[in-house]
């Protein structure tokens, strides 16, 4: 049984109720993408704001009754192929220029080892748009999922301006649609490299620790709820280390997720560990910033 309603894939974001930023994503309908209601959907600022709104939530306390989720037979006609982009797209956004990540990154590293990094997970950039970078999500067999467009300041710091390649696409008439089904960025090295897997929430974390610690093979999950079963799949039977971001909400906060996470995908057969590093020396101040690995070396 698949459930009626699920997050947004799109870029597409509203106003928070909770924090009053524009950062919600809501539920839509599977069979007909329509919206349940504006209050129904979660906020992506997940440690300083959890906004979670789930629609089971909703009908509950409106006193209405929650639809069946669709039988077997109904997904299957809901459900449309996975879309990928072209080898073309990939191969013209890294000759594109340099945005500036890759020049924030060049003057902290040697900048030849920088240039072997970017060419190694297929990074580009998006004149077009911002000067984004764009991590492209390859996975294991060499498909490319999606292109995540992030840009920076000149200070590597990341701006508000995150969007997809195929969302910008579909705006400006290039694409009729495209169904996006996400892999852990850098997933298409797995094959060529036999190395223990570490797994980090930010991409750009992910190129710096490959930058300072190559002894492991790094991943980046893109969110702090990107690690899943299906997800996970192409890495069962390699040594896999979690690395979660600090975090102020010690219920809730990424390290008793991740936790939580690699507890129940251990029992499905998978070696997964999450490292105390952080959680053991991350002061208050930096708990509330939400610092991750690479903000303790550059």
């Amino acid at each position: 049984m698949k459930h009626l309603y699920s997050l947004d894939k799109s870029s597409k974001k509203y106003l928070c109720p909770k924090c009053k930023r524009k950062r919600f994503v809501l539920y839509l309908n599977n069979s007909d993408a329509k919206i349940l209601d504006y209050s129904v959907g979660r906020c992506d600022a997940e440690q300083s704001c959890g906004n979670h709104y789930k629609p089971r939530q909703y009908f509950g306390d409106n006193e209405l009754v929650r639809p069946l989720a669709y039988p077997k037979q109904i997904n299957q006609a809901i459900e449309r192929s996975v879309t990928y982009h072209k080898d073309d797209e990939v191969i013209q956004s890294m000759i594109s220029g340099e945005c500036n990540l890759y020049r924030y990154l060049s003057d902290l590293y040697n900048r030849n080892l920088v240039n072997s990094v970017w060419k190694l997970y297929k990074v580009g950039t998006a004149p077009h748009w911002y000067n984004s970078t764009i991590f492209w999500l390859i996975d294991n067999n060499q498909n490319i999922r999606g292109g995540k467009m992030i840009s920076y300041s000149n200070k590597g710091k990341r701006s508000k301006y995150i969007n997809w390649v195929h969302s910008y696409q579909l705006k400006n008439g290039k694409l009729k649609e495209f169904v996006l089904e996400q892999c852990f960025f850098g997933e298409h090295l797995i094959r060529t490299s036999q190395k223990p897997i570490a797994i980090v929430e930010s991409e750009k974390t992910a190129l710096i620790m490959s930058l300072k610690f190559d002894k492991y093979l790094w991943l980046a999950a893109g969110s702090l709820n990107g690690i899943n079963f299906s997800k996970m799949v192409p890495l069962k039977g390699r040594k896999i280390v979690l690395y979660p971001d600090l975090g102020i909400n010690e219920k809730e906060s990424p390290f008793k997720k991740w936790s939580l996470k690699s507890m129940e995908l251990n029992k499905k057969g998978f070696d997964i560990s999450v490292s105390t590093l952080l959680e053991n020396r991350g002061s208050i101040n930096e708990r509330r910033e939400g610092l991750d690995l690479a903000d303790y070396f550059t």
